[in-house]
């Protein structure tokens, strides 16, 4: 045998040994050859002819509803409280007595002070009573002999000396000097009674 036919034998016997190798293979997809594509299987898994594992699509797991999902209140925002409960029967009556008094507080209160003012138009407080001034001298100490001492004052930029029964601007009168304070009375004031100013004041 030549080398040319040798290598047209080896050639033909690949060809056939592709060709039954891929009938194998073909054969269990196709369903033919009476054999059964899958042995004894409920849960859709089994093995064919083979010796291949195959498994068979579920359909009614397509076509299952998705779970309904309504998410809760969002934590990072702040819901609406809740209205208030209703008051009770007794609530709303002690409200209602309060509002009560105090309404009647108030109108006797306006009424009280509709008395006071039409009974003071008929009957006017007196004026008050005239006031003496305010001594406007500061004192500021004593000197000379107990019997003829003579009190020093001043109003901030001149100075007075003044004796007992002396009339300072025109309307104080000194009537006592002590040692440590002076008695000052008011000319038109005589019945006010002398008032006494320590020194410095």
């Amino acid at each position: 045998m030549s080398p040319a036919k040798r290598q047209r034998v080896l050639l033909a016997a690949l060809l056939v040994v592709g060709a039954a190798a891929a009938w194998s293979q073909l054969l269990p997809r196709l369903g033919g050859g009476g054999a059964d594509v899958t042995a004894g299987g409920s849960n859709g898994v089994g093995l064919a002819a083979g010796g291949v594992e195959v498994v068979t699509l579920d359909l009614d797991a397509l076509s299952a509803t998705p779970r309904n999902y309504s998410p809760g209140r969002n934590p990072f925002d702040y819901g609406s409280p809740p209205p208030p409960p209703p008051p009770s029967p007794e609530e709303l009556a002690r409200r209602a007595a309060l509002e009560e008094q105090r309404r009647r507080a108030a109108d006797e209160a306006r009424r009280a002070a509709e008395e006071r003012a039409l009974e003071l138009a008929e009957n006017p407080p007196p004026p008050p009573k005239p006031q003496p001034p305010d001594f406007g001298l500061r004192y500021l100490g004593s000197f000379g002999p107990e019997s003829r001492r003579i009190a020093v004052f001043t109003d901030g930029e001149e100075i007075y000396n003044a004796l007992v029964g002396d009339v300072l601007a025109g309307q104080f009168v000194v009537h006592d000097i002590g040692y440590e304070s002076v008695a000052i009375a008011f000319v038109d004031f005589p019945d006010e009674p002398p008032r006494r100013f320590a020194i410095g004041s």
